[in-house]
């Protein structure tokens, strides 16, 4: 029993580490020192504004923005080309991405 516990304390750790990275779902793609844009993935139209991803990108504009920010433009950021899509027969992926650009008060 003695030999299991040090293997069950590491495994448990690497669970915790490898779900702690796993948490961000929103990424700042463009930072600029007055703004910048961020970025989540979503697959239906009923998840662009009640999403977690939405949650998390507003968490990263509030950090970016202590002192508030403005949000000047909102919408799908395509991912692939049209013809690229059509080539694939649809088989990139169903995810979208969602991007929000902002600039600091």
């Amino acid at each position: 029993m003695t030999v299991l516990a040090p293997r069950l304390t590491c495994s448990l750790i690497v669970i915790s580490l490898v779900g702690a990275g796993c948490g961000h779902q929103a990424t700042l793609v463009r930072d600029a020192t007055d703004g910048g844009l961020v970025s989540y993935a979503y697959q239906t139209d009923a998840e662009v504004l009640a999403s977690s991803g939405r949650r998390d990108a507003f968490r990263l504009i509030a950090e970016k923005c202590p002192n508030g920010s403005r949000i000047v433009r909102e919408g799908e950021i395509p991912k692939v080309s049209t013809a690229a899509d059509r080539a694939w027969r649809g088989q990139m992926g169903m995810d979208r991405l969602w991007g929000v650009q902002f600039v600091c008060e």
